[in-house]
């Protein structure tokens, strides 16, 4: 008798286990929220004071980040130019287009919405290419050891951006369609 009391007793357990991992693998799948958001998930309108406060950290911590850059590059006196050009463009911030309003999108005919989106589109492009171009110009002046730094830095920083297979929805090399 004690043995069927203790087979029950196991028996009981491992149920109580299995539901208790069965609760667990629902919830993997669940986003977990991040912040104050409204009831639409989106984050909460940001005053001009406080966009003007963030513009400016992050100002300052883009400064921080490119003289830490400087430092371990260690640049000789004839590449100073050449990071003078590259700073002032990566200084600049990335201007964001103004968000097309629904009730001006409402107005416009399909064409007339995709000219209005391939001209935001347009402007980034831009934005983007000029900073492209900047680095590239900036690390064919370096020498092979400082290109190996500006690598590892670079990396550094698409890691820290969220710019991996992770985040574009590519998992383990695979795209999912």
């Amino acid at each position: 008798m004690k043995f069927a009391n203790k087979f029950l007793f196991i028996a009981q357990l491992a149920l109580a286990a299995g539901l208790s991992m069965n609760a667990l693998a629902q919830n993997q799948g669940m986003p977990i929220p991040q912040g104050p958001a409204s009831a639409q998930g989106k984050p909460p309108h940001l005053s001009e004071q406080q966009k003007s406060q963030m513009q400016a950290r992050r100002a300052e911590h883009r400064a921080k980040r490119l003289q830490e850059l400087k430092v371990f590059l260690q640049l000789q006196g004839n590449q100073e130019a050449a990071w003078s050009s590259f700073y002032a463009v990566m200084q600049k911030p990335m201007v964001k287009a103004e968000r097309l309003k629904p009730e001006e999108l409402e107005k416009l005919a399909t064409p007339e919405r995709i000219d209005k989106m391939m001209a935001v589109k347009a402007e980034r492009d831009s934005q983007v290419n000029q900073r492209m171009a900047a680095i590239k110009t900036f690390y064919a002046s370096l020498n092979a050891q400082q290109q190996k730094v500006f690598d590892t830095h670079a990396l550094g920083a698409m890691k820290r951006l969220g710019m991996n297979q992770e985040h574009r929805g590519d998992h383990h090399g695979k795209v999912r369609h």
